[in-house]
């Protein structure tokens, strides 16, 4: 069995992980990286932890495994419209299992290379299997998309589709915050909506380019990662402000409409969480230019509120009435 030393030169170190990157100074092989940040950009840091049998099912591929553990810290970064700059990684294993940190290293790798991301260092050892990353990020002063900055009046877009995270939950059949009741349509989904929900949910694309081409026009912003009603409850609060919701405007994906009922394409995306796409406010002045920056990435962005005095959340249905919407999200403990 290999030492922990001989995994991290060979799968980490020695593996294509470590790649030169403008502002690395030194990586892994020291008791710290040295990291040069320009004089005229901002350092981001976030950090997420993904356990298996919570974040992940044991037995998954641990190619997309590692894939969705940088993902869902990249897409932190893109809710600060900040570019990758590079990560750490600790990591718990049970065994040391050569193929399946082979595996892990290698959709690691694809998705690091994808963003210019290296990694930088870290530490491993034995325990269940956890995953902890941490990235860091570059921003100017300038274009960073915070979560305050939210007005009355401000319009509220999402990115992509919502609700295929949890979705996908259910065809893979596991547990989900809504037991029994999200339970995909009998016979609806075909092979392709199948391969699309579960490439939603190991594979997410993290939305930096599209923060980045919104960052001069947005008011506040936050990726979705526990649902849209908790995470849009984020701003709510940072700006003692309200919103008022279209709810027959929220996007759903063909694989969601052709696997769920209607109601519950609803709840997944309010309260399902895992879809970290990024939810933003636009002055009205701002919208056209928002719009066409989003057009010019080619990815989906929709108008489905807007931002209203008070500090409650409310939605209109398709037949015009309104109800209160618990700004819940989902909850570790």
């Amino acid at each position: 069995m290999p030492s922990e030393f001989e995994i991290i030169r060979r799968y980490f170190a020695e593996s294509g992980l470590q790649f030169p990157r403008a502002g690395v100074t030194l990586g892994i092989g020291d008791d710290g990286a040295l990291l040069n940040v320009p004089a005229d950009k901002l350092l981001v840091m976030s950090m997420d932890v993904l356990v298996e049998g919570i974040h992940f099912p044991p037995q998954a591929d641990p190619a997309l495994v590692a894939q969705r553990a940088l993902a869902v810290n990249l897409s932190d970064l893109a809710a600060m419209a900040a570019e990758p700059f590079c990560f750490t990684l600790g990591l718990t294993l049970p065994a040391a299992n050569n193929a399946w940190l082979a595996g892990f290293s290698s959709g690691l790798l694809q998705l690091a290379r994808a963003f210019n991301c290296p990694l930088v260092g870290g530490d491993i050892s034995r325990g269940p299997l956890n995953i902890a990353i941490q990235v860091q990020g570059l921003v100017a002063p300038d274009r960073v998309m915070r979560r305050s900055g939210a007005k009355v009046g401000d319009q509220i877009y999402v990115s992509g589709s919502l609700g295929d995270g949890a979705i996908a939950l259910a065809s893979l059949g596991l547990a989900t915050q809504f037991g029994d009741s999200m339970q995909l349509q009998p016979g609806a989904a075909t092979a392709q909506h199948l391969l699309y929900l579960h490439a939603a949910y190991y594979q997410p694309e993290p939305r930096i380019a599209l923060a980045q081409a919104l960052a001069p026009y947005v008011s506040s912003g936050i990726d979705i990662s526990d649902g849209l009603a908790g995470d849009l409850g984020h701003i709510l609060r940072a700006n003692g402000v309200g919103s008022l919701l279209q709810l027959s405007a929220l996007p759903f994906s063909d694989a969601a409409r052709a696997c769920m009922s209607a109601s519950n394409c609803q709840r997944a995306a309010l309260y399902g969480g895992d879809d970290y796409e990024l939810c933003v406010t636009v002055a009205p002045a701002q919208c056209a230019a928002a719009e066409a920056a989003a057009a010019a990435t080619g990815i989906a962005f929709t108008r489905i509120g807007a931002i209203v005095a008070g500090t409650a959340l409310h939605g209109v249905d398709a037949d015009g009435s309104t109800r209160a919407i618990e700004p819940a999200a989902f909850r570790h403990f």
